[in-house]
């Protein structure tokens, strides 16, 4: 007999979500339904305002990408308009955005994604001249992980945890199967979780330099940007060349160590490697270089198939609502959506922890409209993003993806998974750092 588990909220992202499964007799997953409980109606909220203040208002649906929906509402009014920007304003967009994912990339991983890999209290118990060693498996200049840097790490953590109060460590599963790392393994990706809470600031330190400010920046206004001022100053950039050098030497000695680390360790693990099952891919350009091309390509890919990547079609991209609360009839493309709410609710039934209300998997269960492509689902973010770019032959993205995949001795399938996605997310941070 089936049972329904809920788990509600997740907190380790940007809004409200809830995760319902149904497991058999074995424990194994059998259905498993994701909800956004929490609507925002931004297209709503912009009826009626002036289009010049349209990307400070969406960059507001998000406290973590803000930068990107600003830049992207910004530019739909600009190509509403038939009009094109300055060259200056498209490097310093393009520098913005990279301010913006090498803070987000490594928030995602360390802050958000982490702890589902590291064992917290595990790394109390390891040999921190071990695990001084261990790092150097993985990079032959290892950030934040010499002996005495891991020493205090444990010391610190250990006095944290003697307290009682546990803050973000508290409610793990810590000491479950799932977790593969060593103690040794553990203290090392401990030492960078708290690296990187230094380095984060500082990568938003690089977006409020020509933004303004951050996570919410203003410098972006329909035609160019405004701070010209600061694009024009030799100070200015080189500030921001600074900070950008530090956290590029974190994301390459720590950040990408430990992605090689993770798939040594859960490169046999069936929750990692359970692959997806919608293969259906799509990106945009992104990041303006000097030449005027782009660092990465837009592009779809379906069913997975690399060798068939094509051009986007803007006319086939659609909105379904047939699991959302709204009404519509049929799915929608952009241009004439609707937002009309149409909340029908949760069903009560029985579940591991009691009778609760529960979502309604037939029917209406989430504020999320479903994106379709050719009428199929499809996937955008970091891993379409490097598939895109590997299929159109990007010689950056290919040779930085398969110097990975011959490191860790993962075939290309191994893309296609929770670790592929994981690596996918530190590789195109590598890439925009370096090359951005």
């Amino acid at each position: 007999m089936s049972k329904r588990v809920v788990i509600d909220p997740i907190t380790r992202i940007e809004g409200h979500l809830r995760i319902e499964v149904e497991v058999d007799e074995n424990n194994v997953i059998s259905k498993a339904w994701s909800s956004s409980t929490l609507w925002r109606g931004i297209e709503v909220i912009l009826k009626g305002r002036t289009p010049m203040d349209v990307g400070l208002i969406v960059q507001r649906i998000c406290g973590v990408c803000t930068y990107s929906h600003y830049r992207c509402g910004t530019e739909a009014v600009e190509n509403a308009l038939g009009m094109t920007i300055p060259l200056n304003a498209k490097y310093l967009r393009s520098l913005m955005q990279t301010s913006l994912f090498m803070h987000d990339h490594i928030v995602h991983f360390y802050h958000l994604h982490g702890l589902d890999w590291v064992d917290v209290v595990s790394a109390l118990s390891a040999d921190p001249a071990k695990a001084a060693q261990v790092a150097l498996k993985y990079t032959d200049n290892p950030i934040a992980a010499g002996e005495g840097d891991l020493r205090a790490v444990q010391e610190r953590i250990k006095g944290f945890v003697d307290t009682g109060k546990l803050g973000p460590f508290a409610n793990a599963y810590w000491g479950n199967g799932t977790y593969k790392f060593t103690p040794e393994q553990n203290l090392v990706a401990l030492s960078h979780y708290l690296k990187a809470l230094e380095v984060q600031r500082i990568a938003a330190e690089m977006m409020a330099i020509f933004g303004g400010k951050s996570p919410h920046p203003q410098s972006i206004v329909v035609g160019g940007v405004t701070s010209v001022r600061d694009m024009l100053s030799p100070a200015r950039l080189q500030e921001w060349k600074q900070k950008h050098a530090i956290v590029t030497d974190f994301i390459v000695r720590g950040y990408q160590a430990d992605i090689v680390m993770a798939a040594e360790a859960f490169g046999a693990e069936p929750s990692v490697l359970g692959g997806v099952n919608v293969k259906n891919f799509m990106a945009s350009q992104e990041f303006v270089l000097a030449n005027g091309e782009h660092l990465f390509d837009q592009g779809v890919i379906m069913n997975g198939d690399l060798a068939g990547v094509s051009d986007i079609n803007p006319d086939w991209i659609a909105e379904d609502v047939t699991h959302a609360w709204y009404s519509a009839d049929a799915p929608q493309h952009p241009y004439d959506g609707t937002t009309i709410p149409n909340y029908t609710g949760f069903v009560e039934r029985d579940t591991v922890y009691g009778k609760l209300p529960t979502l309604d998997g037939d029917g209406k269960y989430s504020w999320v409209k479903s994106p379709r492509y050719k009428g199929e689902p499809v996937e955008v973010g970091p891993l379409a993003c490097l598939l895109v770019s590997y299929a159109r032959g990007n010689q950056i993205v290919v040779d930085t993806v398969n110097g990975l995949l011959a490191r860790t001795g993962l075939p290309i399938e191994a893309l296609f998974t929770t670790l592929g996605r994981t690596a996918a997310r530190m590789l195109q941070t590598l890439i925009a750092a370096q090359e951005g």
